[in-house]
């Protein structure tokens, strides 16, 4: 079965961040998508809060990152390589076997435009950080000049 990563912040495509780690030979990028919930800026990072329709299973640990209605874009990449988990996750600061002190957590959601599951990061950090207005990184980034 082939598995989708939904990137929003630094992973994606043409993100500038030197300490990201590489994509190339792990995961192949397929385009765009569009991810029902909202970007809030963690400092310098983003975070992602899925809404209700973006069919997030509810656990103990997501279930408090549930944000409002909004559009979020991500670049979609295609898992060609399962070492691209560890990699992103140790990226993420997301350690599946201690969720409990995690700052994000990978969980599958439902993109609006597509018809299966992907893998994204959800924000377990504050939901009143800033918000990114328009659900796109890059363009805050550019916008204040970082």
């Amino acid at each position: 079965m082939t598995e989708f990563f939904a990137f929003y912040g630094s992973l994606r495509r043409d993100a500038v961040d030197a300490m990201a780690p590489g994509k190339s030979d792990l995961a192949a990028y397929r385009g765009t998508c569009l991810l029902a919930g909202t970007l809030r800026a963690h400092g310098p990072y983003p975070g992602y809060f899925p809404s209700v329709s973006a069919g997030l299973q509810a656990d103990p640990f997501s279930a408090s990152a549930i944000g409002p209605e909004g559009v979020v874009l991500a670049d979609l990449y295609e898992v060609l390589r399962p070492e691209a988990f560890p990699v992103f996750d140790g990226w993420e600061d997301y350690d599946p076997a201690n969720e409990e002190t995690c700052p994000y957590l990978r969980r599958l959601v439902r993109p609006i435009d597509s018809g299966f599951d992907v893998w994204v990061y959800v924000s377990r950090q504050s939901v009143h950080d800033p918000l990114v207005p328009d659900g796109d990184w890059l363009a805050y980034l550019d916008r204040r000049g970082l």
